[in-house]
């Protein structure tokens, strides 16, 4: 198994929540950090002692278009983002575990009404003996995103992310595995309780080692999505199958592909099993990291599935495309580029877009200071809708300690 294996889920999982369009760029630079954690974790874990790190600094920080007005009145701030960062890592021969906590808080100069906290926790706790390897990952984030259709409402919401996965090692050639991915949405007030919901995927799956890096095989399992606010979007559920094969194709690149189909129908809960409506899509996940040289790292991800959706719509169609590169110039220096792609198709709404383009760079000026800035390009729009999309610029510069 690897933890591009398991964390891929939650990668899936965070893409398809409704367009997130963060104004933080803190916050999506470490959702991409915790879910592309790939080290290899086939085989035995090693001992290692309590390794604990904190970080902390300062961002000035802004935008052109705050509040992502489509129009030409665009509305500028600027900000200072303080945060703090904390991760602890342990492993023994057959236990591993970690745990992050990253807080920051937006000051923004002339909209108070914007100013916020903001909390992202991960978590990680995994065991494995040979024959039994068990993992339990947690991604819980409280944010405020834009939300509507012309993302000029923001609201809070917490969204939690739970993936058990369990696999057994049989004869080292077949590896049988059962995984889910619990997501559960709360919003801060109750006008958005059509938003609210809880969604799972569940699922088996059988995969067959063609070598000892790599493993091909078959999963299928079940999904379902139920909203606090049934009367106004009906809950769904459906099925999904899909060929897999994942492991690393040469010592620098390390692939997951997962190519199948996904089906679902709505219901009213109160009115029993009966369907109302019946949709099909092609479901995919590919993950690709791929070491050009020791100083280089490329990673794309391309997912398309059913997601909730809410707001009178029982699910979504998603696609999601991202690109990451980091280089390391020389040892102090460390530059990096974001790309992303998201489109999604409600079946009672109309499909709305978002992309960037980013790019950054990190300077350690001493052993535990250093400089980190960045720039992003992004925009959106909802089809069907004249003069809906926006455009915005967001550019941040801060001083980084660490411990």
């Amino acid at each position: 198994m690897t933890r591009l294996g398991i964390l891929s889920a939650v990668f899936a999982l965070c893409a398809a929540a409704a367009l997130p369009v963060r104004a933080d760029n803190l916050a999506t630079e470490w959702l991409d950090r915790v879910t592309h954690e790939v080290e290899a974790e086939s085989g035995d874990l090693s001992n290692r002692p309590v390794d604990f790190h904190v970080y902390g600094g300062v961002y000035g920080y802004y935008t052109d278009n705050l509040f992502l007005d489509p129009t030409r009145h665009k509305d500028g701030d600027s900000a200072l983002i303080g945060f703090g960062r904390a991760r602890v890592d342990y492993s023994t021969s057959r236990v591993e575990a970690a745990a992050e906590l990253l807080i920051n808080y937006d000051f923004y100069s002339e909209h108070y009404l914007a100013r916020e906290d903001q909390e992202h926790f991960y978590g990680k706790l995994r065991y494995a003996d040979g024959f039994v390897d068990a993992q339990i990952v947690e991604i819980a984030r409280r944010e405020s995103d834009p939300i509507s259709a012309q993302f000029d409402v923001k609201a809070r919401r917490i969204v939690t992310d739970t993936i058990p996965r369990i696999g057994l090692n049989i004869q080292d050639r077949l590896k049988l595995e059962a995984y889910a991915q619990i997501e559960t949405v709360w919003f801060e007030g109750s006008k958005y309780d059509s938003l609210e919901n809880e969604n799972f995927r569940v699922g088996l799956s059988a995969l067959i080692q063609v070598n000892e890096r790599f493993a091909v095989g078959a999963e299928g399992g079940y999904l379902r999505f139920h909203y606090r606010d049934s009367d106004i979007s009906p809950g769904a559920d459906g099925w999904f199958a899909r060929a897999v094969a994942r492991g690393e194709l040469t010592s620098r690149l390390l692939v997951e592909v997962a190519l199948g189909y996904s089906w679902v129908r709505t219901f009213r809960e109160d009115a029993g099993p009966a369907p109302v409506q019946h949709d099909g899509s092609f479901d995919a996940e590919v993950h690709l990291r791929y070491e050009l040289t020791e100083n280089i790292l490329l990673q794309g991800d391309y997912t398309r599935r059913f997601g909730f959706a809410g707001a009178g719509s029982s699910y979504q169609v998603s696609d999601h495309v991202g690109v990451l590169a980091e280089w390391h110039v020389f040892e102090p220096v460390k530059l990096r580029a974001r790309g992303q792609y998201e489109r999604v198709d409600p079946n009672e709404a109309l499909v709305r877009t978002y992309w960037s383009v980013g790019a950054g760079a990190n300077w350690q000026i001493i052993r535990h200071l250093s400089v980190d800035g960045s720039v992003t390009y992004r925009g959106g729009d909802t089809r069907g809708i004249a003069g809906d999309a926006y455009r915005n610029w967001v550019v941040g510069i801060g001083v980084i300690l660490d411990f």
